[in-house]
């Protein structure tokens, strides 16, 4: 690959340290997690940022594509601080865009690759993951640092009541990245809004604020199932290690799962 078009960076070829795989929900169709290890990548090129929520219009204005999802925006009451509208909310322009589905996503993929005229797709896990945390196993895109400290007592999963009255009095004393909250009172940031949570190639947002999509199934005999990557604004502070993975859903077929905590970056893969 020669050129990187803009909002790009280019991961170069060679080994990088995965794992240990963490899973922790969806155990029952969980495979058995892959342990620490060096894997070997061809180079690829990956958005430095997940496809935003003007991008996204951008895309539904020039396609016309049916899309069931929904608008969300921030600003709402105690009650629920993220909330469905009924009309794109130009203040998020800048947020991360969700409620898509993979379909969604790799349609957004194909409209993309005919305007740069590349091969344009998802990433795989493993392609993620790299890109995330660099060749040399760091926990966070940042290295070592707890991303919220005082939320070490979080529960993995479901983040439950304790986390909801916990949030709505507490504001995090560090939040290297946007996550922990309760779905009720939390909010996704606008893309790098937290300067630190940048990885080694430069990808913004890779621990916490969305889950991202990728084309690896989550169990290889359960087809149409993916894994997802991140962790979100509204998972615990437990998933935004890189390492860890998870499944929307294992009822929903990726193709048609859409959530207010899910979206995607693109790779171009020639």
């Amino acid at each position: 690959m020669t050129n990187v078009p803009s909002g790009f960076v280019r991961v170069s070829a060679g080994p990088f340290v995965y794992g240990p795989e963490e899973t922790y929900e969806r155990l029952e169709k969980c495979p058995p997690p892959k342990p620490r290890q060096t894997i070997e990548l061809d180079e690829f090129l990956i958005a430095i940022a997940p496809v935003t929520y003007q991008q996204w219009k951008h895309f539904l204005d020039e396609t016309k594509f049916a899309w069931r999802g929904n608008w969300w925006a921030t600003g709402g009451d105690w009650r629920r601080r993220y909330r469905i509208v009924n009309e794109y909310p130009r203040e998020l322009a800048q947020y991360p865009i969700v409620d898509v589905s993979q379909g969604d996503a790799f349609t957004y993929c194909e409209w993309f690759a005919k305007k740069i005229g590349r091969a344009c797709t998802l990433p795989t896990q493993e392609q993620w993951e790299k890109a995330a945390r660099g060749t040399d196993g760091r926990t966070y895109p940042w290295g070592e640092q707890h991303p919220r400290p005082e939320l070490r007592w979080q529960k993995k999963f479901p983040v439950g009541p304790e986390t909801y009255l916990y949030s709505l009095f507490v504001k995090p004393r560090r939040e290297l990245a946007r996550c922990g909250w309760y779905w009720r009172n939390g909010t996704p940031l606008p893309v790098g809004a937290i300067r630190e949570n940048v990885s080694p190639y430069g990808c913004l947002d890779m621990a916490g604020n969305i889950w991202e999509w990728t084309t690896s199934l989550y169990n290889p005999n359960l087809a149409g199932f993916h894994v997802v990557k991140g962790g979100s604004w509204g998972y615990s502070v437990h998933h935004t290690k890189l390492f860890v993975k998870s499944a929307c859903s294992i009822t929903t077929p990726s193709a048609d799962y859409r959530a207010q905590g899910t979206g995607f970056r693109v790779v171009i893969s020639n």
